[in-house]
Order: structure tokens, then C-alpha cells, then sequence
């Protein structure tokens, strides 16, 4: 059996709307905000999140949403979506096992070979071993004895350094996770699921621990080169929007994202670019419910800001994701960017 799943659909279907709503709104922000870098700097994945009765729907407009760009932490959301479609794989072969020494002895046997052909790029960068590429099943996962198999969990300092990844941004800790579950399963479970395109080199990559402790394995990008962490605007929007939907890995996985997304957002250590109370910065009239940041030095020295975040207004029936990338760091940048995402949702939504 294979360990990868299949594609995932793209959920973001073309809005014109909302498309023309948000090229108003920057053109708008440029003009209140005379300081600010011209052209517009960031790219964008603007969605809106309806609420229907078969789930929520999701409308797309874009800057630039097709642009592979250096994401900094922003790329930590794809090991964590990489940890739990593991999990669901190994499940599947911990239904028939008796002992964890059968379990791992399968996986290595059933997995390792399927994984470590799945990126080529990977497989051939000198320095890093076949061990460090692969899965290390028994640091990840701890095995419970069921009535005729097993079922496995994450050991709980695996799940505490997932955790500290998503909502802290602890480095460290997400070089914990990456070596743990190694490259070739990182960026592998990305192609086969739909985020990472390996002939144009789009989409979500994350090649490096942010610690230095492994050698990087590097794809263009727009913004900064050769980078080991990438992606899309709009590939990271629809693994967001599949959270969002309860389809990416399992209902209860996606539950579990989003409950890491949600307390970064709230208790993070670091806050979102949108939350303009915690930034100190002019309100806003929507609030951030779901977050992951990325933000790092471009190689000519600039700071840059990335994020895919969940907000809300005081409509019931609609959320809004947004995903950026490549935004500067300054207050006037930022302050122009919220002034872009709350003239979008007015605009969309029918006002002058």
C-alpha cells in the first residue's frame, strides 16, 4: 500500500466580485497611504468562506497568488499537515499488527522505499542520509494495543514540539518535527496531495529545520532565490481552506489544525499581522480567529511578512481566509494591508 494519499480538489473556485473588490481596495490603499512602497508589494489569496448547509464554499480572488515566494514559518503549516496524514497512514497498518516491533518493521519495510523515491531533488542533495530523509516511526508515534491490532498516537513530546511549532513558532521545535518526519515524507505528502507541483517547482516546500541542523534542499523563488521555504498564495489557501471544510487528512485531524491555527492566533507568541489590538495599531472591524505567521530576512537584507488567517466580522453566515506573502514589516505597510483586507470584505459585500 501506498503511504501518500490522493490529490486533494482545489476548493477555491474564480469570484470576478470579489476579484474587483479587492484590486479597488489596493488601489485605494495606495492612495491613503502615500508612504507606502509602490507597486503593491504583496501577494494575495483573498477567499471568501461561505457558510451553506453541505459546508462551507469558498470564493477566490488574488495578487500575485500564483508567485512562489520565500514564507519563512508560514511553510511550518505543511509539517503539520505532513504529521497527521502520516498518522492516518500509519493507522491504517497498525489495524493488523500485534507488537510494535511488527508495526515498525512493516512500516519501514511497506513505507521507506515508496518515500524516499517520491522527490528526487531530495534523494540526490549530497549530506543527507537516507535516515534523515525518512520517517523516524518510533519517535513520532507510540503504539496502544486494540482488540485484534493497535491503533498509535503521537508520543507526547512529538505532539508538545508540534504544538510549540504551530502556536509558539519555537524553531526548534519545528526542527524537531522536520527531522522526525524528514524531508522526503514532508514535501512527498505535499505533491501527493496536491500543494507542490515538482515540474513548475510551485507550491507549498519545506526543505530546512530553521536551526541549520540538517543541509537545505532549496526551490526557486520569486522574492529570494533559492529558498527552503516556499510557497503559493494560493496553495496555501486551499490546505487552509480544507481545514476549514474538515477534508484535509480526516475530519478529526482537520479539528485538530485548526485548534493549533485557532490558540496561535489567540495566545501566540508572536501576533498576527492582522490583529491590529495586539500590533497596536488602528483597529480594524474584523478580528483574527485562526493563524499561522511567517516572517524573515530576504537575502538583500529586507524583512518580510508572511500569513494565512482566518477572520471575521460581525456577519454570522461568512468568513474570510486571507494568505500573504512578501509583505514588508513596517507599520505603514501593515496598517495599509488591513485597510485593504476590511475595504475588500466592504466592497464585496455591497457597500460604497
Amino acid at each position: 500500500m501506498t503511504p501518500f494519499p490522493a490529490p486533494y480538489p482545489t476548493l477555491l473556485s474564480d469570484d470576478p466580485v470579489l476579484q474587483t473588490a479587492l484590486e479597488a481596495a489596493v488601489a485605494e490603499a495606495l492612495t491613503r497611504f502615500p508612504g507606502l512602497a509602490r507597486p503593491w508589494r504583496a501577494a494575495m489569496s483573498f477567499v471568501a468562506v461561505d457558510e451553506t448547509p453541505g459546508g462551507p464554499e469558498f470564493r477566490h480572488a488574488g495578487l500575485r497568488y500564483g508567485d512562489s515566494c520565500y514564507t519563512g514559518s508560514l511553510a511550518k503549516a505543511g509539517a503539520m499537515y505532513a504529521a497527521y496524514e502520516l498518522l492516518r497512514s500509519v493507522n491504517t497498518v497498525a489495524a493488523s499488527t500485534r507488537t510494535p516491533q511488527e508495526l515498525f518493521t512493516r512500516l519501514r519495510h511497506d513505507f521507506d522505499g515508496l518515500i524516499d523515491a517520491s522527490v528526487p531533488a531530495i534523494a540526490h542533495t549530497p549530506g543527507l542520509s537516507r535516515a534523515q530523509r525518512l520517517p523516524d516511526y518510533q519517535r513520532i508515534f507510540r503504539p496502544f494495543p486494540l482488540p485484534g491490532g493497535q491503533v498509535c498516537a503521537f508520543r507526547p513530546d512529538f505532539q508538545d514540539h508540534l504544538n510549540r511549532m504551530i502556536v509558539q513558532g519555537k524553531n526548534e521545535d519545528a526542527a524537531a518535527v522536520i527531522q522526525a518526519l524528514g524531508y522526503s515524507w514532508i514535501n512527498g505528502a505535499l505533491k501527493a496531495g496536491g500543494f507542490f507541483f515538482p515540474p513548475a517547482g510551485t507550491g507549498i516546500w519545506l526543505a530546512g529545520t530553521f536551526t541549520g541542523a540538517l543541509p537545505a534542499v532549496r526551490i526557486d523563488s520569486v522574492n529570494d532565490g533559492p529558498v527552503a521555504q516556499a510557497s503559493t498564495c494560493f496553495d496555501m489557501a486551499n490546505l487552509c481552506a480544507h481545514i476549514l471544510r474538515r477534508s484535509l487528512v480526516d475530519p478529526g485531524s482537520s479539528n485538530v489544525m485548526h485548534a493549533l491555527l485557532s490558540t496561535s492566533a489567540f495566545v501566540g507568541d508572536v501576533p498576527s499581522c492582522l490583529d491590529y489590538s495586539r500590533r497596536h495599531l488602528p483597529p480594524r472591524n474584523f478580528g483574527v480567529t485562526a493563524s499561522k505567521i511567517g516572517s524573515g530576512q530576504l537575502k538583500t537584507g529586507v524583512w518580510v511578512d508572511s500569513e494565512a488567517a482566518v477572520i471575521e466580522t460581525s456577519d454570522p453566515t461568512r468568513r474570510w481566509l486571507v494568505v500573504f506573502q512578501d509583505s514588508l514589516t513596517d507599520d505603514t505597510s501593515l496598517s495599509a494591508l488591513g485597510f485593504a483586507v476590511e475595504r475588500t470584505i466592504e466592497l464585496a459585500s455591497g457597500g460604497p
